[in-house]
């Protein structure tokens, strides 16, 4: 079980599996597109720990991949440009295929059409990136990224984990059933 550790709750709740996890399995089913696939969500929903752990399952598959964060100083660097961004991928990744995350998108100047750029570029690359849910990030990147990314938004608790709290899991395999019994 994993128990809460978002560090300015105090709650004791426990979960049968990480809040990020739940959101594993459609993401991974996007890496075969060449869309971009953007995860959105509020501060300390899991989206850097969301990443990470797709990335730990791409190593066991012995898929390269490399994991930019915009927090971290030494990563801006690549993000002064298209280019210089594209010259670090293909050092890291020669094989010209890999999946490229970027944490923190909501960090850079311009993400959309940063992002924009960087996919009518056909790099045979795949792009998951994550930024803060804010509202001017979705709306700057939604607009420059039409037709070419998939959205993912993920919240820090959802209602099926609500539910399962709430009924202290008895119904955690049958929840539809729970909610058309008690009309939730």
């Amino acid at each position: 079980r994993y128990r809460c550790d978002v560090p300015w709750c105090s709650c004791g709740v426990s979960f049968p599996t990480p809040p990020s996890a739940r959101g594993i399995a459609k993401i991974w089913d996007h890496l075969t597109k060449k869309e971009i696939s953007l995860i959105v969500g509020p501060r300390q929903a899991g989206k850097t720990t969301l990443l990470q752990l797709i990335q730990k399952r791409l190593q066991k598959e012995n898929i390269p991949s490399l994991f930019l964060n915009l927090d971290v100083e030494r990563h801006n660097e690549f993000f002064n440009s298209q280019d210089a961004l594209l010259q670090k991928v293909s050092l890291e990744l020669p094989s010209k295929n890999g999946v490229v995350f970027i944490d923190e998108i909501q960090r850079k100047e311009n993400a959309g059409l940063f992002l924009k750029g960087i996919y009518d570029m056909n790099t045979g690359y795949k792009f998951v990136v994550s930024g803060s849910g804010s509202l001017e990030l979705k709306e700057s990147i939604h607009e420059s990224l039409a037709g070419r990314k998939r959205l993912f938004e993920l919240s820090p608790i959802s209602f099926d984990e609500l539910l399962n709290y709430r009924t202290e899991y008895r119904y955690e395999n049958r929840l539809p059933e729970y909610c058309m019994r008690f009309r939730v």
